[in-house]
């Protein structure tokens, strides 16, 4: 369901938003082999899936929907999806992680709750974090809604009607 909340004409993300950052890629995980002569795990690239309605570390004094708002640096999805079967004793290759945290690495310039930048759709994410920074995969658009700029009405077209 759709907040409709903008910064900077793009929705901003929090708790009650329908955003997501979908099929992040790569997200190498070690994937236990069928053969036991590779022991870390054969690397398996992943697609991963973070959902807002995961959000935790938001706002606490304002809300949309009666929800937390995502805050840079403060804010993350609490866990990520998708790379469940790299679950070889080290997991993802760069945090030794499945299923870790979705942190923001954008946020709006000029809009802030609390003191700290809102993150809005089309902001990027890292997934699959055991901490802060760094994460495994590379940087991937959350996706929301995005509200179009005010658009005047042809006055020649409206005479025509």
């Amino acid at each position: 369901m759709a907040n409709q909340v903008f910064a900077n004409n793009r929705e901003v993300s929090c708790k009650a938003a329908a955003g997501k950052s979908i099929c992040a890629f790569p997200d190498v995980c070690f994937t236990p082999p069928e053969n036991p002569a590779t022991p870390p795990g054969v690397p398996i690239p992943y697609p991963n899936t973070g959902m807002a309605s995961d959000t935790t570390g938001g706002s606490t004094s304002v809300k949309i929907s009666n929800k937390e708002v995502m805050l840079k640096n403060k804010s993350c999805f609490k866990k990520s999806m998708g790379d469940e079967a790299g679950c070889a004793a080290k997991k993802g290759v760069i945090t030794s992680k499945n299923r870790g945290k979705v942190y923001f690495t954008m946020w709006s310039m000029d809009v802030k709750v609390e003191g700290q930048n809102v993150v809005r759709a089309m902001d990027t994410t890292t997934h699959n974090h055991m901490s802060s920074m760094p994460g495994n995969t590379p940087p991937w658009p959350y996706i929301d809604e995005i509200a179009p700029p005010d658009i005047p009405v042809c006055t020649a077209c409206a005479a025509k009607k």
